[in-house]
């Protein structure tokens, strides 16, 4: 079983990865913010903020003392990395679907202020080491990071549904309209991850981390995006030329 659960993490961890440098390296060339935002977005929250929070429950777990500097920096690393992450998809959201939009402008500042706020009050409060109970705040910051993840889910949806019916005309790439759907499983199944390890959390008052089953179920959402994100920015030719293919023969039928 544990080898089943570390399998999703893993796949999260190292997709997570490689398609944030590939984002940013894309973005040293074209030198188009849309390609950094999600860049940072993709690394903040994934193997960068993540790693860090998971290497420092494992210091936890090994019995170095929560005092030391050592696991207090790795939090702080991963608590601020999370935030910058968190904060990039909310400006993707805002200047790549709705630019013009007051209110998703309003949105993105809302909850860069609420996500900053969180940051100083963990660092003065207890050293960003992350509580066994489930408080005010970190119910605050779970779903200000779920709203940030839906958000950027439906957005994409909405996205897609508009490009697909300009690909059946001939109109758009079904490959690029693709991408958008894929986007919108990946982010999806990380805010309803997220939704569920704090929903449980705050109803039973226990960490997540320390409830197997929920570990399984934020593994398995990990999995889900992993794939859904590797599709999206690393597709294999197959999956491309099954994708042309479709396409076509619903252009076909119209």
């Amino acid at each position: 079983m544990g080898s089943v659960v570390w399998l999703g993490f893993v796949a999260f961890f190292v997709v997570s990865l490689v398609v944030g440098v590939r984002l940013v390296l894309l973005w040293n060339r074209t030198r188009q913010f849309p390609e950094l935002l999600i860049g940072i977005g993709v690394l903040g929250i994934g193997p960068i903020g993540f790693g860090a929070m998971m290497v420092g429950v494992t210091l936890l777990a090994r019995g170095v003392s929560p005092e030391s500097l050592a696991v207090r920096s790795v939090f702080a690393l991963g608590f601020a990395t999370v935030i910058a992450g968190v904060i990039a998809k909310c400006l993707f959201n805002w200047k790549v679907y709705r630019p013009d939009s007051v209110t998703a402008e309003f949105v993105t500042g809302a909850i860069a202020l609420v996500l900053g706020t969180l940051y100083m009050r963990a660092g003065f409060e207890h050293a960003f080491i992350p509580s066994d109970t489930v408080d005010g705040p970190v119910l605050v910051q779970s779903l200000v990071q779920v709203s940030a993840l839906l958000w950027g889910s439906l957005e994409a949806l909405h996205y897609w549904s508009r490009m697909r019916r300009r690909a059946a005309l001939g109109l758009a790439d079904p490959v690029v309209a693709n991408r958008f759907l894929l986007w919108s499983f990946g982010a999806g199944a990380a805010g309803l991850g997220t939704a569920i390890g704090a929903a449980v959390s705050w109803y039973t008052g226990v960490a997540s981390f320390k409830i197997p089953w929920l570990v399984a179920s934020s593994s398995a959402h990990g999995l889900v995006a992993a794939v859904a994100m590797w599709l999206a920015f690393v597709p294999p030719r197959s999956y491309t030329e099954w994708i042309r293919e479709q396409a076509g023969l619903r252009t076909r039928a119209v």
